[in-house]
């Protein structure tokens, strides 16, 4: 009976931890079941950055929390123009390839908040740790074959991470200093140190910078 009356004590305290990463606090600490107000899209956008609700206050700060690190995703970028061997030329034609481009931290949120999540600050994770952007740049000659066109193309490693974010008030709103998005907010930080090139290729009369084709 001992045992148990402390395993069901454990179980209680371990539920209410886990229950306090995803539902607000009252002002004695108590947990507070979510409200259907406000909602996901107002809390993202009065964090900074965002556009502002007008049912909040603009956020103090917002926090990813909960955070779950997913594998390594990697994007791709052209680097400069394309150059064309397209004029009905026989033979090859030898040109520079390159240039250079700035790859960003980017932002999706898992529902439709109605607004780009781009310019949201939200600290937490990786950003607190790398920059939120670098710059590619690279060059190199390249011989085009008659006929076809060539684009330099750059792929970054990008640091995926998935998150709830907790969003912080100077003053009460809807009862709460602290509300938590139930919403998940993905986020890719680019690996400055992991970045492979590559020419893409393609016939002419097609958009040379589609490099999925």
């Amino acid at each position: 009976m001992f045992a148990l009356h402390h395993l069901v004590v454990l179980a209680v305290v371990g539920s209410a931890l886990a229950l306090s990463t995803h539902y607000p606090l009252n002002a004695n600490g108590a947990l507070v079941v979510r409200d259907t107000n406000p909602s996901d899209a107002d809390l993202l956008s009065s964090c900074p950055g965002g556009p502002g609700s007008s049912d909040l206050k603009r956020a103090d700060r917002c926090t990813l929390i909960n955070i779950v690190n997913n594998p390594n995703a990697r994007t791709f970028e052209v680097l400069g123009d394309p150059q064309l061997n397209c004029g009905g030329a026989t033979d090859p034609i030898t040109v520079e390839l390159g240039g250079s481009t700035e790859v960003s931290q980017t932002t999706s949120v898992s529902v439709d908040v109605g607004f780009e999540a781009e310019g949201l600050s939200i600290g937490g994770g990786a950003s607190e740790e790398d920059s939120k952007s670098t710059t590619v740049s690279k060059t190199i000659s390249y011989s085009i074959p008659p006929g076809r066109q060539a684009v330099y193309v750059a792929g970054t490693a990008q640091k995926s991470e998935t998150g709830n974010v907790q969003v912080n008030y100077g003053s009460r709103q809807f009862g709460h200093f602290i509300w938590f998005t139930g919403a998940t907010v993905t986020r890719l930080t680019p690996i400055s140190s992991d970045v492979v090139f590559d020419v893409h290729e393609s016939d002419c009369g097609t958009d040379p910078r589609n490099i999925n084709q």
